[in-house]
């Protein structure tokens, strides 16, 4: 049995963490409505323990995790798309908390995103084209348009 680092004590007094309370971006079988709408989450459970695993979100950290599933998945093809794609997905939505806090602090003048999460998504669609495609129909190709629309749209020719 591993003795695992439990730390009762586990964000320094001095930083402000930030806490988001959205536990499927951890635990993708509890992704479904239907499982927040019947109650069935762990939450609820008389034996629950919530955990809370510190997430950094940095460019470096995101591209880091994005290497890791490409290296996992090393192709893009009909077997493995809806998984490889979901796995993406819960990235993308880390994208997404980086982008909001970053807007706050910035406030950019014009347009909806900072230029922050503009220069990291630039870099995950750079990624996400080196993926060999194998016969896949929609990923990655669906989500580079879609990151391209949402974050690029105006720095695009």
């Amino acid at each position: 049995m591993n003795r695992h680092d439990l730390d009762v004590f586990p964000v320094p007094s001095e930083k402000k963490p930030l806490y988001i309370n959205e536990p499927a971006l951890i635990d993708p079988s509890i992704v479904e409505e239907d499982a927040w709408k019947d109650r069935r989450l762990p939450d609820n459970q008389l034996d629950n323990i919530r955990v809370y695993i510190p997430l950094d979100l940095n460019k470096e950290a995101i591209l880091r995790r994005l290497d890791h599933i490409i290296d996992h998945y090393q192709e893009a093809n009909e077997r493995n798309e809806s998984d490889f794609s979901f796995d993406v997905e819960r990235l993308i939505a880390q994208v997404e908390i980086y982008d909001q806090v970053w807007f706050v602090r910035h406030m950019p003048s014009s347009g909806d995103h900072s230029e922050e999460a503009k220069g990291l998504v630039k870099k995950f669609i750079g990624k996400l084209e080196q993926i060999p495609d194998c016969c896949a129909e929609l990923f990655p190709f669906d989500v580079i348009e879609r990151l391209q629309l949402e974050y690029l749209s105006d720095t695009l020719p």
